[in-house]
């Protein structure tokens, strides 16, 4: 056993533990807007004060305006007890929800229109806290119409004129989904004045999630806005705080302030508060942080599992997403199975999102032999049910891990290719992505034909089909020819979806790594780094790859070095575990034009010394980024990328073609 030393006995408390850490009560957090009640509360304070101050003549009117609204008030309390008992009726026995329970949930919904009626009566009468509720109740509906918002306006309206400031930011929120700008934009601007906490959060939203560099003070004070609005009780602003730190996980303001918003989410973790789970377990879930390819931070499937431990479809949901591995999922599936099979949906989304996960589990090696014709009508009809992500995800590993259909191309009549799912965006573009890598034998017009599918996605609005085709025009990609100025276009409308493959383009354009396109001059490397960090947050390869390269072509000491070397192999790994060309084809590019930098070629050294040990193969002895440069290629060459064989040859020191350039003073860049 390890000697404790005296640091471990005499180290200090600090984190959530620590006596004087702040804590917020899980009981008191609200959404966006306060709770009814309270706003109730302060708005019956309010006329009460008016009322002391009224004179003669306004008295009458104030005193039969407090008298209304008090009665407004009281349905409020009544409104947030039967929310209560209608959640703890959800959540008590989701396994078994029939008989009593269902009655029970019957009765409290009858309970609730009764009440909607009420406050219709009071609305009619001049109640303004009804009209401001009757309005929250049509826009907060499962199904909101145009004709539902342009009703909830004319409440939100009458309660706004009125003076009562929460109906502010609702108001714009109407306008904004009625597509009246103008007047959304300016009841925004009143709700920002009045300091109402939705258009607070959601002016933050705008600034920090913008694909931009900000001041360090304006930075600064922005995260320690949302962190007062979390402590305040806002549990949006602390979701929101929790993206941007691990959005902007790059930035050294954000990265030394994540701790803070962390500490609160345990503690919302520990009163047994399941979103906050889920918010942690969330920011674990990226490969910045995962140990190796082959398994995710241990905190992400902890956190997720302990919010399905609360019945939370999504802990649930994400904890098994998380442990699949490529086609493979790596915990006990029969337990998996039991689990998706215990948990109950209230909606047809959730049905569809258990129904795709437990076609996947069906498709594990060891299931019975009729087990994969269930799982092919369980993915599909969960995908007719809105949910194709699963199915999309299971049939491209499978072929992409499938070395047969590598090679030999791509087969016919997979999932991918049921002419049901002919419509879906998300289909096509994964219909034509895997053919393309798994190209194999197959003609010309085959691969013209897999580019339609993706153009069709990019045409119907699917944002990585939109990106997949900005990366291609851009850089010459797949085949098709490099048109800038329409790589250009599509990689705007990428930008402005915030995806994380136009972060990571958009920074290797600035960048200078793309041909023809010029790098910035006195490009920052700190918002590069920020920018490709952003895309590597939600698991972009290019970004991931890109970011490893920035710090690699950099001078550091050799300890960073040999972590950057493992970074590396991680890098070019996760690229060929997804099957990307594009980020296989970028490390390729970079280490070939790059290949007589000292810094670059010391990191690929501890690459090589780190894949000999894991693999038993000799190490190389010289050109190391030139041997990394060949085996991108070749990786890329194998998932579509035509290029890639020929440049595999090309920069093969083996091959002596290197050493003919270098002698014939001939520029690499030529080439690329």
């Amino acid at each position: 056993m390890a000697k404790r030393t005296t640091r471990s006995r005499t180290r200090k408390k600090t984190g959530a533990g620590a006596p004087n850490a702040p804590k917020i009560d899980a009981s008191r957090l609200f959404p966006r807007q306060y709770p009814l009640t309270q706003l109730g509360e302060r708005w019956v304070e309010e006329l009460a004060d008016r009322l002391k101050t009224a004179t003669e003549a306004e008295a009458t009117a104030v005193s039969a305006e407090l008298a209304l609204e008090r009665q407004a008030l009281a349905v409020f309390e009544r409104m947030d007890a039967l929310s209560e008992n209608i959640q703890e009726t959800r959540t008590t026995s989701p396994a078994n929800r029939a008989g009593e329970e269902r009655d029970s949930l019957k009765a409290l919904r009858e309970e609730n229109k009764r009440i909607v009626e009420e406050l219709e009566l009071l609305s009619g009468k001049g109640s303004t806290l009804a009209c401001h509720a009757l309005g929250s109740v049509l826009l907060n509906a499962q199904e909101v119409t145009r004709k539902k918002l342009q009703k909830a306006r004319n409440f939100f309206t009458r309660a706004a004129e009125r003076g009562f400031a929460p109906a502010f930011w609702s108001l714009s929120e109407c306008c904004r989904l009625l597509e009246d700008k103008k007047a959304a934009e300016d009841w925004f601007a009143k709700a920002l004045d009045a300091k109402e906490p939705p258009a607070l959060v959601a002016a933050e939203w705008q600034k920090l999630l913008a694909i931009q560099p900000l001041p360090p003070e304006e930075l600064q004070a922005s995260l320690e806005r949302l962190y007062n609005l979390a402590l305040a009780h806002c549990w949006e602003a602390l979701s929101l705080l929790t993206s941007v730190c691990k959005l902007r996980r790059e930035n050294e303001i954000v990265s030394a302030f994540a701790p803070r918003p962390l500490q609160l989410l345990q503690e919302l973790a520990r009163q047994g508060f399941a979103p906050a789970m889920c918010v942690i377990g969330n920011y674990y879930d990226t490969i910045l942080l995962a140990p190796d390819i082959s398994c995710r931070d241990k905190r992400v499937q902890y956190w997720f599992d302990k919010a399905a431990e609360q019945n939370s479809l999504t802990g649930l949901v994400s904890s098994l997403r998380a442990g699949f591995f490529g086609p493979a999922y790596r915990g006990p599936v029969h337990t998996a199975i039991a689990r998706i099979t215990a948990m109950a949906p209230d909606t047809p989304r959730e049905a569809a999102e258990l129904k795709g996960l437990l076609g996947r589990m069906l498709r594990q090696p060891g299931m019975p032999a009729d087990s994969r014709d269930r799982s092919d009508a369980l993915l599909l009809e969960a995908a007719e049910q809105g949910n194709t992500l699963d199915l999309c995800t299971a049939i491209r590993f499978e072929l992409i891990w499938d070395d047969a259909s590598t090679s030999s191309g791509y087969p016919a009549g997979t999932l991918l290719d049921d002419k049901r799912l002919n419509k879906d965006p998300r289909v096509l573009f994964t219909r034509g992505q895997t053919m393309l890598n798994c190209i194999g034998e197959h003609d010309e017009a085959f691969g013209q034909r897999a580019v339609k599918y993706i153009k069709t996605a990019a045409k119907q609005g699917d944002a990585k089909a939109v990106c997949w085709l900005a990366d291609a025009a851009l850089r010459g990609l797949y085949g098709i020819v490099q048109n800038i100025g329409k790589g250009l276009e599509e990689l705007q409308a990428g930008l402005s979806g915030r995806h994380p493959r136009a972060m990571a383009l958009e920074a290797i354009r600035q960048l200078g790594w793309i041909r023809g396109i010029p790098g910035t001059d006195h490009v920052d490397r700190a918002w590069m780094r920020e920018l490709l960090g952003m895309a590597a947050s939600e698991d972009d390869c290019l970004g991931f790859a890109a970011l490893v390269l920035l710090e690699a072509l950099e001078p550091a000491p050799l300890k960073r070095q040999k972590e950057l070397g493992v970074l590396l192999d991680k890098a070019i790994m996760w690229a060929r575990i997804q099957a990307d060309a594009s980020a296989l084809y970028l490390i390729g590019c970079v280490a070939t034009l790059n290949m007589e930098n000292p810094d670059l070629n010391a990191v690929c050294k501890f690459y090589d010394a780190h894949v000999s040990r894991k693999t038993g193969n000799p190490l190389h002895t010289g050109d190391f980024a030139a041997y990394v440069a060949r085996d991108t290629f070749h990786s890329a060459g194998l998932v579509g990328e035509p290029k890639g064989m020929l440049l595999c040859t090309l920069v093969d020191p083996d091959l002596g073609n290197l050493q003919k350039i270098r002698e014939q003073g001939t520029s690499l860049e030529q080439f690329m």
